[in-house]
């Protein structure tokens, strides 16, 4: 018994569905975002396809605008994710970056940082939002 158009054409359908939703899943690419923190609060969010990339982009974006850059940049692939920007004086001079799903996740990673380290003097310089980069 031969199949009917409908089924047929339901057939072709969920096909197209699938192959759709697989060449879509293989050439997606991952988003990278990634900041290394300065002194002036002048650090910009850069993105790219892979963690290292957006790391290395990350400082020489840096150190386009500061010779105060952190060599250690903080990244993350998930856009919804804040960049906390802290900044010690003692017992020198240093700013560091955290992140987290939200702005009291980023501080306290980003504090963390520091007392592990045994500094003190720091002010909370600003919060950058991964997927625009706007700070606020």
């Amino acid at each position: 018994m031969p199949a009917r158009p409908v089924t047929r054409f339901a057939v072709v359908l969920v096909a197209l569905f699938a192959v759709t939703l697989l060449c879509g899943r293989a050439f997606a690419q991952d988003r990278w975002a990634a900041i290394a923190p300065n002194q002036e609060n002048s650090s910009t969010v850069v993105w790219a396809t892979t963690k290292e990339q957006a790391k290395k982009l990350a400082v020489l974006a840096c150190k386009q605008v500061s010779s105060t850059c952190a060599q250690t940049p903080a990244s993350t692939n998930i856009m919804d994710h804040v960049f906390a920007i802290m900044c010690c004086t003692d017992p020198d001079k240093r700013c560091a970056v955290g992140v987290g799903e939200s702005r009291a996740k980023a501080l306290k990673e980003v504090k963390s940082i520091f007392s592990e380290n045994g500094y003190d003097k720091c002010s909370l310089k600003s919060y950058i939002k991964a997927g625009t980069g706007e700070k606020g």
